[in-house]
């Protein structure tokens, strides 16, 4: 969808930031999409977009042809014959991977401002042997001919268009506005309440950008109402991509803090089950201990046991703190601090 959304779209900002010296005039909407069977293009999302959205017939190729598909045949030939192997930097011809990593050091901002260059200071202004003139001026002289059609919405319109459409208000399983004021995407929730409120019971579609989920659009009856934004995500940007990793790598962290947890719990269980043990050793010892008492008098005869009463200690006196007694009722003195008014303090 973003190479739809490039054609369509005028490339002034693209020649203006990859530095090119010549204009790149090849934008508008195209009346054909003629294509392989690729699934990126004969997918439901495509013909939505394609078909339904934007009004453009697909015609698919035939297949194990490349001839019918010359032209972009012909492309694919130039970008590894010339633009690949002439990249600074380049890695061709290197069989080592280590070494092939090391020369091939190169971001993709770069890349892409590189290819942006080949295309408009190369490939347009190269000669076509078939057609006996450069690209660019054959590009001129069919809009001057026969006219390119352009695309007459907002640039904002474009990209709902072609973001990712879901609609999941189903009977079974579906999208729905819970408590009010958030909705459920993806394993998050997404809040604005003033809109989901009046959606609440109501079907509604969900447009968004698998490069940004941060934020999805909420659509009804083809109509854009609003949208929708994640708390959790705090306004950073995160694609679907990321999400996915970052929701696996919670997992992960998740099931080694409960293994961890797990044995916590699992070393005080065997702590309560050993004190436990403990607790019924030691009453199990007084209750004998008692009824050995009892027994004391069947043992000793009586001068006995009272000599034994005399020399057992006294019992120690309670550990309890004596009985709280209030102050006696008198005069205690009390100073009174100087307070300054609020006039006088404002007149100073």
């Amino acid at each position: 969808m973003r190479l739809i959304k490039g054609a369509l779209e005028p490339k002034d900002r693209l020649v203006l930031g990859a530095g090119c010296q010549h204009p790149w005039p090849c934008f508008g909407k195209p009346a054909v999409v003629f294509h392989d069977r690729g699934k990126i293009f004969t997918s439901e999302r495509a013909r939505q977009v394609l078909v339904d959205r934007l009004g453009i017939i697909t015609e698919q190729a035939p297949p194990y042809c490349p001839s019918a598909k010359g032209t972009v045949e012909s492309l694919f030939r130039w970008m590894t014959q010339r633009f690949e192997r002439r990249l600074p930097n380049t890695s061709y011809g290197v069989h080592d991977a280590e070494a092939a990593a090391q020369a091939g050091a190169m971001t993709l901002e770069e890349l892409e401002r590189y290819f942006f260059r080949a295309i408009v200071d190369d490939y347009q202004q190269s000669w076509d042997g078939l057609r006996r003139q450069t690209r660019a001026v054959l590009w001129e002289e069919a809009v001057r001919q026969t006219g390119v059609p352009q695309y007459l919405g907002a640039p904002d319109d474009l990209k709902l268009l072609l973001m990712k459409a879901a609609n999941r208000k189903a009977r079974s399983y579906g999208y729905r506005v819970h408590d009010g004021s958030r909705l459920s995407f993806q394993g998050r929730w997404y809040v604005c309440p003033g809109l989901l409120n009046r959606l609440q019971g109501k079907e509604f579609e969900l447009y968004y950008d698998r490069r940004d989920i941060s934020v999805i659009y909420l659509f009804v009856e083809g109509s854009y109402v609003g949208e929708a934004y994640c708390p959790a995500l705090m306004g950073r940007r995160v694609s679907e991509w990321e999400a996915t990793a970052q929701r696996q790598a919670d997992s992960q962290k998740a099931r080694a803090a409960a293994s961890a947890s797990q044995e916590v719990r699992a070393r005080i269980q065997e702590e309560i089950e050993t004190a436990k043990k403990q607790r019924r050793r030691v009453t199990r010892e007084r209750e004998y201990g008692r009824q050995l008492d009892r027994q004391r008098e069947e043992i000793h005869p009586p001068h006995v046991l009272e000599a034994l009463t005399r020399m057992t200690p006294p019992t120690p006196s309670s550990l309890r703190l004596p009985e709280a007694k209030p102050d006696p009722d008198r005069e205690y003195p009390v100073q009174i601090l100087p307070i300054r008014p609020y006039e006088r303090e404002n007149d100073s």
